[in-house]
């Protein structure tokens, strides 16, 4: 089958000062990656570290308040996360044609293809993106998705044919038949350490001046209780702030984000807690008497549960100085 041979490959061959001058004001082509000829960034979010759920199978479901879908496989990522929509001008082109040219281009710049479908194959991957803005891919024609893998970072990438519906603002509307591509590029990256890690003299002054201080250093899987190995620099500092002051006594505290039921929530605060308090335990073993581990779920957020870098933020563990 040659049928690559007879696209043209004309991805980016349009010059970029003609491109971008349609482009909305501070977006960009993510990692460089080339884009259709003829098409202009019509939506653009970056954010520095945050969660994708990469889609590795069939779209089964999606939750409408988080605007994230559940698939018959995925693969959950952390890092920087870029979403651009791109809006095609002619509608002579199929949704087809422009899957080709994405494929042999990304093809040749090393991309490993993770999984690919394409109509029924995928469910109603649309849905994925009904803000991208308003109705650019809620109505449309045929449909092509593909996510794929470069060293540590990943792609996700949509590309339909746009037929009708409400795009806010005019200007961000494609033209009637025209492709419409929702591309998501995925840089996993470990979170910034000077958001993440508390030296032990810093946990000392926090506990002094404060009671408390929220530690955001221990690592564990979604719905898991057990310390992923990533979490060692946090329990090496709070070994330390143990082996300084033997009479410290200290509550440890778990607390989860909103996501979930309110008893699941309590019971996995309580088991982090309790996994903690056993690391540190056996780290520091006459510490083990003045380690109280006890969870609160969801119940006391210091960030809204309404977004991801919120529920990052409420997702933690606290040490809390019990006064003698």
């Amino acid at each position: 089958m040659k049928l690559l041979s007879i696209l043209p490959i004309v991805l980016a061959l349009a010059s970029s000062s003609l491109l971008r001058a349609q482009d909305i004001p501070d977006s960009k082509d993510p990692l460089g990656l080339k884009r259709y000829e003829g098409t202009r960034i019509t939506f653009f979010e970056e954010k520095t570290f945050d969660s994708y759920n990469l889609p590795l199978g069939k779209f089964s479901a999606r939750n409408i308040p988080t605007a994230k879908g559940t698939f018959t496989k995925s693969e959950k990522l952390e890092g920087k996360v870029t979403r651009v929509t791109y809006a095609g001008s002619d509608g002579k082109r199929t949704s087809l044609e422009v899957f080709r040219n994405y494929q042999s281009t990304l093809a040749e710049q090393g991309w490993e293809v993770l999984w690919t479908g394409s109509d029924a194959e995928m469910g109603d991957m649309r849905r994925l993106f009904a803000d991208r803005p308003g109705q650019t891919f809620s109505l449309g024609s045929g449909g092509h998705f593909m996510a794929a893998k470069k060293g540590s970072n990943h792609l996700a990438l949509f590309i339909a044919n746009f037929k009708n519906g409400v795009v806010v603002p005019i200007s961000s509307k494609p033209t009637a038949g025209a492709p419409v591509i929702a591309l998501d590029v995925i840089e996993s990256a470990a979170m910034d350490e000077k958001m993440v890690v508390i030296k032990a003299d810093a946990m000392a002054s926090a506990l002094l001046d404060q009671g408390g201080v929220n530690l955001y250093g221990f690592y564990f899987d979604t719905g898991s209780a057990k310390l992923k190995s990533e979490s060692s620099p946090t329990l090496d500092e709070v070994e330390k702030l143990l082996k300084a002051d033997g009479s410290l006594r200290l509550l440890v505290v778990g607390h989860t984000d909103g996501v979930g039921g309110f008893e699941d929530n309590m019971d996995l605060s309580k088991r982090r807690a309790s996994a903690v308090t056993a690391a540190l335990s056996e780290r520091v073993p006459n510490a083990a008497s003045r380690l109280t581990p006890c969870g609160v779920g969801l119940q006391c957020p210091i960030a809204t549960n309404s977004n991801e870098e919120g529920r990052a933020k409420n997702r933690r563990v606290a040490l809390v100085k019990v006064e003698k």
